[in-house]
């Protein structure tokens, strides 16, 4: 039976965005560093989706002003087809996502838009019909919007061909988490989408119960960015996603494959790679400047410690796109089990394509650690698996795998490793370290498979950097996680 939708809930925003938020998510420092090599996306199709504006009387608007100079030169489509004018919302957006002036990846040429309810139904979506999906060109799609089907079914209809697109397609979906406290299960309650909340907190949280795959409990948003509305949060995320996935085609790192649209890509291309990227790059405190909201407890009260590693208000921390670059710029390296070298870079990533059934332990260590207060930061990343072909099944089984990542201390060799951090969910589908290392050890981060026998794949990042943190309360929280670390056998 074919879903309707009959409310969808805006995320508004002045449609003025402000240059000065590039300070914070560090696209400056990356500017001053690395100069006109900072990828600017030309290459990379996007799409917008976009909550129409207006009523039956006048009609709606979903598009930007295509006339605008902050557009000039850039060849945006509106999907859906008659958008009665532009809105302000969706200039607002556009502005921030691929804007001449005001975006990180103004060098975005090409864009698609629709109208959400379009989009959802039977512009690409196509719920509770039998067709998969369109297929589409662009490589992110951005939605600054939330909303909900007249059913709860409908909603899981919509979230599991949402999950397929992105593992099927490679079509990233960066998805706003609503404003406030009250939560929406569109399009936030997906797995395989990047969701994204502001550094203030001020936007729901967690994810709501639907069926037994989509559950309550998950840990929602991914990342923050330093907005002052999930609208204009979200399109800062898409925009970084797209200047690495041009940072990644453009250093032509790792394998190749031909995904959906026919586009080769590059591992350093996949969704679980970049969104792996995206939150072990995040500031897990803030310093701003354009913005009075900071980060600056994060993880410190128990009731905000999830059991996959990450913050349940800020997830991963703060959009930090020098970060994130650096890591893209490591390139892929592989676990010792797939061939890869004794040790690994102090930034870098890897994907596995296939894990969990012949092999299901991956090993990456580092060298000695000659520095004092350094931190890692370390994310994994699968997506759900849409067992499905929509084709010829309306509905599919959704399968979450059961992946662990652990950081051992393995200084005084083989049967005396000592495991100090570790992030172990039932229930999420990523795992995530956040630890202060200790100077002259040795450490090794272990990916495990939990459970059945599976074949899937996975992209973890992780970078090792100076903190900003005195060195007395340093050495007091290293003490105490080394303290109460738990000496367990290292599996081989």
């Amino acid at each position: 039976m074919k879903k309707t939708l009959p409310l969808l809930a805006f995320l508004m925003l002045p449609s003025q965005t402000y240059a000065d938020y590039r300070d914070d998510i560090a696209y400056t420092q990356l500017q001053a560093e690395v100069g006109t090599l900072v990828p600017n996306a030309s290459n990379i199709r996007v799409t917008q989706v976009e909550a129409a504006i207006g009523d039956d009387e006048i009609g709606y608007a979903w598009m930007p002003d295509v006339n605008s100079l902050s557009f000039s030169g850039k060849n945006i489509i509106d999907k859906t087809g008659g958008s009665n004018g532009f809105s302000g919302h969706s200039n607002g957006v556009a502005n921030t996502f691929f804007g001449n002036t005001s975006s990180i990846a103004s060098g975005i040429e090409n864009i698609d838009v629709y109208s959400a309810k379009d989009w959802l139904l039977d512009g690409f979506l196509k719920p509770g019909q039998p067709e998969n999906p369109i297929t589409s060109s662009s490589r992110v799609a951005n939605h600054s919007w939330v909303g909900a089907m007249t059913e709860t079914d409908g909603d899981v209809f919509v979230l599991k061909r949402l999950d397929w697109v992105v593992e099927k397609n490679e079509f990233i979906q960066v998805t706003a988490m609503n404003n406030g406290s009250v939560n929406k299960p569109l399009l936030g309650n997906a797995y395989n989408s990047i969701s994204v909340g502001r550094t203030d907190g001020n936007h729901a949280q967690g994810t709501l119960t639907l069926d037994t795959e989509y559950n309550l409990g998950r840990v929602r948003p991914d990342i923050v960015a330093p907005a002052s509305s999930t609208s204009n949060a979200t399109p800062m995320v898409s925009a970084a996603v797209a200047i690495l996935l041009d940072q990644a085609n453009n250093a032509a790192q790792g394998a190749t494959t031909v995904i959906e649209n026919g586009d080769v890509i590059y591992n350093g291309e996949r969704s679980e790679v970049v969104k792996a990227i995206v939150m072990a790059g995040a500031d897990r405190n803030t310093s701003n400047t354009a913005t009075i909201a900071q980060i600056v407890d994060y993880r410190e009260d128990v009731l905000t410690q999830t059991d996959n590693g990450l913050d349940s208000r800020f997830g991963a921390g703060q959009l930090n796109v020098y970060n994130n670059y650096q890591i893209m710029e490591a390139g892929e390296q592989d676990s010792q089990q797939d061939g890869g070298s004794v040790l690994i870079d102090q930034f870098g990533y890897d994907y596995d394509e296939s894990f969990g059934n012949d092999q299901r332990v991956a090993n990456y260590q580092f060298d000695s650690i000659e520095e004092e207060g350094l931190q890692l930061t370390a994310s994994l990343v699968w997506n759900i698996n849409i067992a499905a072909d929509f084709e010829n099944n309306v509905w599919a089984d959704a399968i979450l795998y059961d992946l662990n990542l652990s950081l051992f201390d393995v200084t005084d060799g083989v049967g005396n490793e000592l495991l100090v951090s570790s992030s172990n969910s039932s229930i999420d589908n990523t795992e995530n370290l956040w630890y202060f290392l200790e100077q002259d050890r040795d450490y090794q981060i272990q990916v495990t498979a939990e459970g059945d026998d599976f074949n899937w794949d996975y992209g973890l990042a992780w970078r090792i950097a100076p903190v900003p943190v005195p060195a007395t309360i340093w050495m007091f929280i290293t003490g105490l996680v080394t303290l109460f670390g738990l000496r367990k056998k290292l599996v081989l």
